[in-house]
């Protein structure tokens, strides 16, 4: 724990300012005027606010903070309820103070409140105070530190103590109920219909069929054969789930509009944060409609697995761009049969390079369905290489919204071939 000498800072007011120069002005005209009986008074004048800051910079006082969220983890835009608890730890009572707290992104910190006095004890007292937290965009976010201001009895001086501790709070990409009827998804193996398939007829219909001639007998499944009356025998193989394939660039060449490191209330490409929205709102999208969803990083792997919903989405509050070389893209499951169609991929790149389009068109049969948005404020020639290869494609600006691209895949599925579909309208 750093030291409070280390955690302060410690300034003269404008009140006493004007002391010190009163008092300077003092002694100087004193001895112009020589009269000596001006000296201590300004002297006096002049010191006393030296030792107000004195009394300001070395008084021993410290602080620690804790914070609890609420909701705990949230999405960008959306507000939390903050209850900050600050702790005298100092072995002195603390003074009349005011308290605000900080944060990475505008206005930067909370309004100043005042703060009752505190008790010093063994452990030292606490008061918990609230305010609201908005962030505005995605990330991992340290809130935090708290900052005590205070003075001095005469208002000479003023000082600010930090409050000892952070917390980290994580801010989710916007989700967007995406709409129905936009495109066409075959789901009739999803564990939603297998669920809905074992609550009428039981799990054994599932993995069983009549008995045909030649059938060998230790293949029999007599608990199946006593509920239908007839004999049954295990299937060769189970039925598979319906699965989706989301494909998302996450290297930094990849995206024109990266301005590198930025500033920190600032996204560091508007394209990646619509790429990121998109990948979140389709995830749960697909999984509340019953597939198997897996998302694909190009960069090496960030993003925890879609089947534990909350884990995915508090990973991708994390997902940065990397300065990485293209990882190679195997689009098979590791349960794919080469002889089945793997279900639906949707891509969602920028200014993809030419060996990532090379794999992604590579594959492409392997799906029923094969989505591509492209995010790019310029026009990119990778969008002719995927309608080439049977793609469809859509391409956005990242100031559109998630609803209107999705939609305008609708258009795309009946536009003949050509230039892709733009998600807006007159562009």
């Amino acid at each position: 724990m750093a030291s409070s000498k280390r955690t302060r800072v410690a300034r003269l007011t404008r009140r006493g300012t004007a002391m010190l120069v009163l008092g300077l002005a003092a002694v100087i005209a004193a001895y112009a005027a020589s009269r000596s009986e001006l000296v201590p008074l300004g002297a006096f004048l002049a010191a006393l606010p030296g030792v107000a800051w004195l009394y300001v910079r070395l008084r021993p006082l410290r602080f620690g903070a804790r914070r609890e969220f609420s909701p705990a983890v949230l999405e960008a835009g959306t507000a939390s309820e903050v209850r900050l608890t600050l702790r005298n730890e100092s072995g002195y009572r603390s003074p009349a103070a005011n308290w605000r707290d900080t944060w990475p992104w505008p206005p930067f910190a909370t309004p100043s409140h005042p703060l009752a006095q505190l008790d010093a004890g063994r452990h030292g007292s606490s008061a918990a105070v609230e305010y609201t937290a908005t962030p505005g965009r995605r990330g991992l976010f340290d809130v935090g530190p708290a900052i005590i201001d205070f003075s001095d009895p005469f208002g000479l001086a003023e000082g600010a103590v930090i409050a000892t501790g952070s917390t980290r709070l994580a801010v989710t990409p916007r989700i967007v109920d995406l709409p129905e009827g936009a495109v066409a998804i075959a789901a009739d193996e999803g564990p939603t219909r297998l669920r809905q398939r074992r609550s009428f007829g039981g799990e054994d219909d599932l993995m069983t069929r009549e008995y045909r001639q030649g059938d060998a007998m230790r293949r029999v499944h007599w608990r199946a054969s006593a509920h239908h009356g007839e004999l049954m025998v295990r299937q060769e193989e189970q039925r598979s789930h319906a699965e989706s394939t989301i494909v998302l660039d996450t290297r930094r060449a990849s995206y024109r509009d990266a301005r590198g490191p930025g500033t920190i209330d600032e996204a560091e490409s508007d394209s990646f944060e619509w790429a990121v929205s998109m990948c979140a709102s389709l995830s749960l999208y697909l999984a509340e409609r019953g597939f198997v969803v897996r998302v694909i990083e190009t960069g090496d792997p960030q993003l925890a697995a879609v089947d534990e919903f909350d884990d995915f989405i508090e990973s991708l509050a994390g997902l940065q761009l990397l300065s990485t070389n293209p990882r190679w893209l195997n689009l098979a499951s590791a349960s794919a049969r080469p002889d089945r169609a793997q279900g639906s991929v949707f891509a969602i790149l920028s200014n993809s390079d030419q060996s990532t389009v090379d794999r992604l068109n590579a594959q492409r049969g392997s799906f029923d369905l094969a989505v591509a948005f492209v995010v790019d404020p310029w026009t990119s020639p990778l969008v002719q290489r995927l309608r080439g290869a049977g793609w469809l494609c859509v391409s956005v600006n990242p100031d559109e919204s998630l609803e209107t691209a999705w939609l305008a895949l609708a258009a795309e599925q009946e536009a003949p071939a050509g230039p892709a579909t733009p998600a807006g309208t007159g562009r």
